[in-house]
């Protein structure tokens, strides 16, 4: 059993996307191992009532936060890039502390999981592991004249990161003191300098537990004539396609919907666009919604469709496979890994108006074939509980220890 040291800035019980990896990835290390998590002070509360539940003796947390006069200026994800990368030089120094009172094996640096943002735990004369990390999945270049100003540029700044890393300039220094590298998808494996690729292997950085995969499984999958997108109402997003994808399939089935359920910069945009081909009968914007009824709206579709031109292991794919819900998606990024061949329809990347095309024939061939289409749901629902539980990332964290000899058995 070794003394491991982690550094979470995201990490909270119960939650999806990076506080959920954070919270999970510690739980089952500590299976195995003694782990001490470095988080933020803002993770406290919810961290030790979980705890107050469910005592989990190989767990110790460090909460670190800055002074409140730099909180103050940060504001929801305004500011979050500056902010987090002063909170890792914070916890930088908090580490050098502990590691002179307590003895470690190694550290391990796991979310914010983009190599675009820095951590500086490798500075520590620790053994380091950094991941899962993504930042390679961008928006392909096709697309790049359907999306906003904003996320152009935002997508110009990925671009440049992977031969100058601008946003962290000790990216390659972390790289070459890194034991083991591990990365999200090929796309961000492709950022990785060739001399550090024998460091790295692959893994989504989210994972579902078992007791809810279970759960959710249960019974019969309902499902009427209705698709729905589930997410942020961003630019990257392109969830225009699916707007216009409609506007072709109610043709030929008139009586088909597309429930819309999230908020977003690109909400009234997206209105404006459902008004102008006249499909308010047949797309309904819900909000945003708590997660159980979320969750309710996947579970009644026919498909869930995912226009998003990329993704790293976003939670929503998970809900969908539990929820035993074919995914209809671009063949790109996280979900060409997460979206088995035979459990939805992973679309090639063409240009925009190819995408519309073939979003609107997956969709009629849901609603034409759907004993095929819960046939490709129930596959998904098994790969699911096959590969992407968390308890597998534990097992997956043990061998990793064993490939780069940090286990020492």
């Amino acid at each position: 059993m070794e003394n491991i040291l982690i550094s979470a800035y995201a990490c909270e019980p119960d939650k999806g996307s990076e506080p959920g990896a954070g919270w999970n990835w510690a739980v089952e290390i500590a299976k195995y191992h003694s782990v001490t998590v470095i988080t933020r002070t803002n993770n406290r509360d919810s961290i030790e009532k979980e705890l107050a539940v469910h005592p989990r003796s190989n767990m110790k947390f460090l909460y670190y936060d800055l002074p409140d006069s730099i909180r103050r200026w940060k504001k929801g994800q305004k500011g979050i890039q500056l902010y987090y990368t002063l909170w890792q030089a914070g916890a930088y120094r908090c580490a050098k502390k502990m590691i002179k009172e307590q003895r470690y094996s190694l550290v391990f640096a796991v979310t914010f999981g983009t190599m675009w943002l820095p951590t500086f735990m490798y500075k520590l004369p620790l053994p380091f592991i950094w991941g899962p990390l993504g930042g390679g999945e961008g928006v392909p270049g096709v697309l790049w004249p359907h999306l906003t100003a904003r996320q152009m540029m935002v997508e110009w700044i990925r671009r440049v990161n992977k031969h100058i890393s601008v946003t962290n300039p000790w990216f390659r220094s972390a790289c070459r003191a890194s034991k083991a590298l591990v990365l999200r998808t090929e796309d961000s494996l492709a950022c990785i300098p060739h001399k550090y690729r024998d460091k790295c292997s692959l893994m989504i950085e989210t994972g579902v537990s078992e007791e809810i995969c279970n759960k959710w499984g249960e019974g019969v999958k309902e499902s009427g004539r209705a698709f729905v997108v589930s997410g942020r109402l961003v630019g990257f997003k392109l969830i225009d396609i699916a707007i216009r994808a409609m506007d072709i399939v109610v043709k030929s089935h008139p009586e088909t919907e597309l429930r819309i359920v999230g908020g977003g910069e690109c909400e009234k945009q997206l209105r404006k666009l459902v008004k102008s081909f006249s499909l308010e009968r047949n797309i309904a914007f819900t909000g945003m919604l708590p997660k159980e009824e979320s969750v309710r709206e996947i579970r009644k579709a026919l498909a869930l469709v995912v226009t998003s031109a990329r993704e790293g292991g976003a939670w929503v794919f998970y809900e969908a496979m539990m929820c035993k819900t074919p995914i209809i998606c671009m063949d790109t990024s996280g979900m060409h890994i997460l979206v088995e061949d035979d459990g939805g329809i992973k679309i090639p990347v063409a240009d925009y108006d190819t995408m519309v095309s073939r979003f609107a024939e997956a969709m009629i061939w849901m609603l034409e074939h759907p004993e095929q289409a819960k046939e490709m749901g129930e596959r998904g629902y098994e790969a699911v509980r096959n590969k992407w539980t968390w308890e597998k990332k534990g097992l997956y964290f043990e061998e990793l220890l064993k490939r780069t000899g940090l286990d020492n058995s």
